[in-house]
């Protein structure tokens, strides 16, 4: 297949949920009247909030190719990630039991669909996941909500702490590609469903 996957939903992802950004502070240094020496500011902890929009085939005018936007993600090492995850996909792609591990959240904190914690899901009800094998980390996801008739996303929002410097692949454990399995296609192609997680 040449296509330039990349060329095409780099308009849509331009124009969808995301938002990125540091949040750093630091301490204020004060003067010691007893030696004339000014301590050291302390360093506040580093938070670094990151987003990614799951685009369907149809936004990106392929369909069966479903992508997380940005594929790549780099945060700093030691720091804080608050992650949201904005989800425009409506349809399910169930675990099989194989794979049923993945309808439970794993390495993260404060996780919330919609504003509403989740801990695991039934795996049937599963549409993708957000999987870092190597650093312990999965998350559920949802479909989009449809019942008001409105193309408002599923907002996941979850937080971890990203400690161990290298780059990772993340997957989506959800069999939503092509083949009889699911598993091919996107879910086989970087910047798709599977990309890179660097902490630096």
């Amino acid at each position: 297949m040449n296509k330039s996957k990349g060329q095409r939903w780099a308009v849509v992802a331009a124009g969808a949920l995301a938002a990125g950004g540091a949040l750093a502070a630091c301490g204020s240094a004060s003067a010691s009247s007893s030696t004339g020496t000014t301590a050291a500011p302390k360093a506040a902890p580093v938070v670094v909030h990151e987003a990614m929009t799951i685009l369907t085939g149809g936004m990106i005018a392929d369909p069966g190719w479903p992508a997380f936007v940005p594929g790549s993600v780099t945060v700093p090492a030691g720091s804080t990630v608050d992650m949201t995850i904005y989800s425009y996909d409506d349809g399910t792609a169930p675990l099989p039991s194989s794979l049923a591990n993945y309808a439970k959240a794993t390495g993260v904190t404060n996780l919330t669909e919609n504003g509403t914690p989740v801990s695991s899901m039934d795996p049937s009800a599963v549409a993708h996941t957000f999987t870092i094998p190597a650093l312990g980390i999965n998350v559920p996801i949802g479909v989009m909500p449809t019942a008001t008739g409105m193309k408002k996303p599923l907002v996941v929002e979850f937080t971890f702490k990203a400690t161990k410097a290298g780059t990772y692949e993340w997957q989506c454990m959800a069999p939503c590609g092509s083949g009889s399995d699911g598993m091919g296609g996107p879910m086989a192609t970087d910047n798709f469903m599977k990309g890179a997680f660097t902490v630096a």
